[in-house]
């Protein structure tokens, strides 16, 4: 996965264990924040294809986490609806206009903070 251009606004995530900076809590803000400046037709792609990948690579997880919870508790909903979400989300054609642009990569952002929490994955 590429990482996003940095941004003096936005701190990277530092994994204290391995001490390799996470680029995904940097694309959340930026994603969140395009509604509020201007961003460009191809960022937004790039947002949106770099989500999309965050995405599909925590939903296995999110599923195996799900697995092996007990069938219909609290913790397996929680899974299966996170899953369930950013499926739907993924169902999006790329909105490269800024209201729709925004309001597409903010959404894809909120479905990679539900599976991240649910996956364990500090933000």
């Amino acid at each position: 996965m590429t990482t996003a251009p940095a941004r003096p606004d936005v701190a990277p995530f530092v994994d204290l264990r391995s001490g390799e900076a996470d680029p995904v809590p940097s694309l959340i803000a930026e994603a969140f924040a395009a509604g509020r400046g201007y961003v460009t037709p191809e960022r937004f792609t790039e947002l949106d294809k770099l989500l999309r990948e965050e995405i599909e690579r925590l939903t296995p997880i999110v599923q195996r986490i799900a697995d092996g919870r007990p069938h219909r508790s609290r913790d397996w909903y929680a899974a299966v609806n996170a899953i369930d979400a950013a499926e739907h989300a993924l169902t999006y054609q790329v909105a490269t206009t800024p209201l729709a642009g925004s309001i597409n990569v903010a959404e894809l952002a909120r479905r990679v903070l539900d599976l991240r929490r649910i996956g364990g994955v500090p933000s």
